[in-house]
């Protein structure tokens, strides 16, 4: 199991740690350590590939970190061909040439990282019998009708760098209020922005935004 970012191991709707069993890998893009609760004998490995990301193309872009992770956790994959893959793929996709070997040598060095993992099987023992739910046409669709639901739902946990205003700076022209897209940003009784980190995913459109670089970023910590 590949985790991109450490908050999803507590995100309860995606639950990532659910069906491992005993002898299974589990790798989490990380700087360092994080406190879960581990019900089976899972080996867990932390690298931080977003940093491996940023050295190498300078955006937080992980298809081919991970890939290559995957990789040579599995055993079953040579340098080699993991190269030829990205090179194949990313130049069908239209990148440049130096795009394509930047994403090379991030992928070599994510997979000169890790060590690879004896594989072994697993007998499949159903654990329960499935049961077919039967719904009654458009009435049995389970659909979300309450309004207001998205604050319910923190996808700040999403974010890898958090947007931080300076008051320093800010003039409270309130620009960035007006472009944040997710609508995560109020203004206070002086008019300066608020940024509701619960929802912010860190687009950073309101550091494009803003005329006077009055909000600058920082890498996200782990948080839940």
């Amino acid at each position: 199991m590949l985790v991109t970012a450490p908050s999803l191991l507590f995100d309860p709707t995606v639950k990532p740690l659910e069906g491992m069993a005993d002898g299974s890998v589990l790798f989490v893009n990380s700087s360092k350590e994080v406190q879960i609760v581990q019900p089976k004998k899972v080996h867990t490995i932390y690298r931080d590939i977003t940093e491996l990301a940023l050295k190498h193309i300078g955006r937080d872009i992980l298809s081919a970190a991970m890939g290559a992770v995957a990789c040579k956790l599995s055993g079953l994959i040579s340098l080699q061909s993991l190269v030829d893959s990205v090179e194949e793929e990313l130049a069908e996709l239209g990148l440049a040439a130096d795009l394509i070997e930047k994403n090379v040598q991030l992928a070599k060095e994510c997979y000169s990282s890790v060590e690879s993992i004896s594989l072994r099987g697993l007998d499949y023992k159903p654990s329960h019998k499935v049961v077919e739910v039967q719904y009654m046409g458009e009435r049995g669709i389970p659909d979300l009708l309450s309004m207001g639901n998205t604050i319910l739902r923190k996808t700040g946990s999403w974010r890898v760098f958090t947007p931080i205003v300076d008051k320093n700076l800010c003039t409270a022209c309130g620009i960035c209020y007006i472009y944040c897209p997710e609508a995560c940003i109020s203004l206070d009784e002086q008019g300066y922005p608020v940024i509701n980190y619960n929802n912010c995913k860190g687009c950073l459109v309101c550091t494009v935004e803003c005329p006077r670089r009055a909000i600058k970023t920082e890498r996200e910590t782990i948080w839940s």
